[in-house]
């Protein structure tokens, strides 16, 4: 009984001892799994390409400067010459310097909400027909509003002017002065006129002789009668000057003392003087109150009328269907161009034409001329205001846009809105020609004389930064490198999980490996009980 309990234990423990062995090779097979894993781990880690930083002076260029006095210009390129010709030239350069040039552009406005007058039109609506109706109805608009406005502006000037004591100034004004000596009656003034000196002595009207007294007094009457003078008059403040009876005129008090100042410097060269005449010499702007309201009665009564034909051409305007809005900006149909907007139109025109762009600018001129001048205008260009700018469209871009809309008066989804503009713009101007250059002992360049150029001109080294480029490469650094950083996260996470595995697996092969030596050794003992039994019993049946 105790020898089969010997050989069922022997048996169960070399079980034991054939599953420690065979789960030890599972482990060694797992082992090298996670080494060949880390190992391909540590060849994605070689493989990673280690970003550099950026060196400014990759994007740092060696340029060359020169002026001749009116503008700065850059060296772009250099190229070396043979001495072929035998002139000294040794390069080719390419420089520019940089100028506002005019220049005509086209923008499109998105749902630009297009408004016409009344109803929006409709396809049958020939766009042509419509262009010659309107500025028709708006070139007679505008011709009678200039006309009103010119009358208006005449009576208004007449008006104000009516009664104004310059109206009856000398034609031939004290000028020239030099010097202004006063006693209490007079005023002695010198004048210069080229080579010639005059003195005029402009005396007190109450020092004057009687006869004289009533030659100033006839005057005075007729200017206070026409309304240049306030009455009562102060005679006191006039002064007459006579020369041989041919030349009689008078000179106000303000106007004689304004001369001088304090200090008796002269400060004024020039004072008005009036006529004492009771007709004006030729040229001089001398005309009565009932001549003047006249003049006003007349230029009112032509504003009145232009007026009325500019209000019944404007009521034919309106009637027509026309566009007055983009959105809340107000459109301003152009029934001739000024010069402003004619040297616009004409760079916008010319611009398009070297883009390629075909503009609906050419419809509004006469192009059978092909001359777009404001006289070969035909009309259909309107102006509006946009944060301060002056942009321009037409009358065939603001129906295209109009026409297929949608909603009360095709106001909803529009097509977008051709608009042009001019402005200045700064561009390089470049040149290429053949120079003689100068280096100096580091090889820099010192001076340039240009094959069409007789000057000489000193070389300023520049030195410039692509400061955007450096800004993209920084950025590109900066991506690639947190990338970088991503990936080689990543391998040393997934290798510290491969490692930890290793160590768990390793730790069990260790157990099982105690776990083999004990049983090693019990199989020894067991084995010693088995044979020492085997032993026993055959000495047993052979005694």
């Amino acid at each position: 009984m105790g020898m089969a309990a010997s050989q069922a234990r022997y048996l169960a423990l070399l079980a034991r001892k054939s599953n420690c062995e065979y789960e030890g090779q599972q482990i060694n097979q797992s082992r090298l799994a996670l080494s060949n894993q880390s190992a391909d781990l540590f060849n994605q880690m070689m493989a990673l390409q280690v970003p550099s930083t950026p060196s400014k002076s990759d994007f740092t260029i060696q340029k060359y400067s020169f002026t001749d006095g009116m503008n700065e210009y850059v060296i772009d390129k250099w190229n070396k010459l043979s001495d072929s010709e035998g002139d000294g030239y040794n390069y080719a350069v390419t420089y520019h310097y940089n100028a506002n040039v005019y220049t005509g552009y086209q923008k499109f406005k998105l749902d630009p909400q297009v408004q016409f007058s009344g109803v929006a039109p409709t396809k049958s609506v020939d766009p042509d027909e419509e262009i010659r109706k309107i500025q028709t109805a708006l070139t007679d608009m505008e011709t009678k509003k200039a006309a009103a406005d010119l009358a208006y502006t005449a009576f208004e000037t007449q008006r104000q002017q009516a009664g104004k004591l310059s109206n009856y100034r000398d034609t031939s004004t004290v000028t020239g002065i030099t010097s202004c000596n006063n006693t209490a009656t007079t005023y002695t003034i010198g004048c210069t006129d080229g080579t010639d000196y005059k003195s005029y002595t402009y005396t007190n009207y109450n020092a004057l002789p009687t006869a004289d007294k009533e030659s100033v007094q006839t005057y005075i009457t007729k200017l206070v009668e026409y309304g240049a003078l306030e009455s009562p008059v102060d005679y006191s403040t006039i002064y007459y000057y006579k020369q041989d009876g041919v030349t009689d005129s008078v000179a106000f008090k303000s106007d004689l003392e304004s001369i001088k100042d304090d200090t008796g410097k002269i400060v004024t060269t020039t004072i008005p003087v009036y006529h004492v005449v009771y007709d004006a010499p030729a040229g001089a702007n001398y005309v009565s109150m009932k001549q003047m309201d006249d003049r006003v009665q007349e230029a009112y009564e032509a504003y009145l009328t232009a007026k009325s034909e500019y209000e019944t051409a404007q009521s034919v305007y309106e009637k027509c269907d026309v566009p007055t809005k983009i959105g809340n900006i107000k459109l301003t149909p152009l029934a001739t161009l000024n010069e402003n907007q004619k040297v616009a139109i004409q760079q916008i025109l010319a611009d398009m034409k070297e883009e390629e762009i075909d503009t609906n600018i050419r419809k509004c001129f006469d192009t059978l001329q092909e001359q777009y001048t404001p006289e070969t205008y035909t009309g259909g260009i309107y102006a509006f205001e946009m944060v301060g700018t002056t942009y321009y469209t037409t009358y065939y871009d603001l129906y295209n846009s109009i026409i297929n809309g949608t909603g009360i008066n095709h106001i909803d989804d529009q097509a977008k809105l051709p608009y042009y503009g001019a402005m200045d713009v700064e561009k390089p101007i470049s040149n290429t020609s053949r120079a003689l250059i100068q280096r100096d002992q580091s090889g820099r360049f010192v001076t340039m004389r240009l094959e069409d150029d007789t000057l000489v001109y000193d070389l300023k080294s520049v030195t410039e930064t692509d400061e955007i480029a450096y800004e993209d490469a920084m950025n590109e650094y900066t991506y690639q490198r947190a990338l970088y950083d991503k990936q080689v996260s990543d391998i040393n996470a997934k290798t510290s999980l491969i490692q930890k595995q290793d160590q768990n697996l390793e730790l069990r092969l260790k157990q099982l490996d105690t776990e083999q030596n004990a049983l090693n050794t019990e199989i020894d003992a067991v084995s010693k009980v088995v044979k020492d039994n085997i032993e026993k019993s055959f000495k047993t049946f052979s005694g």
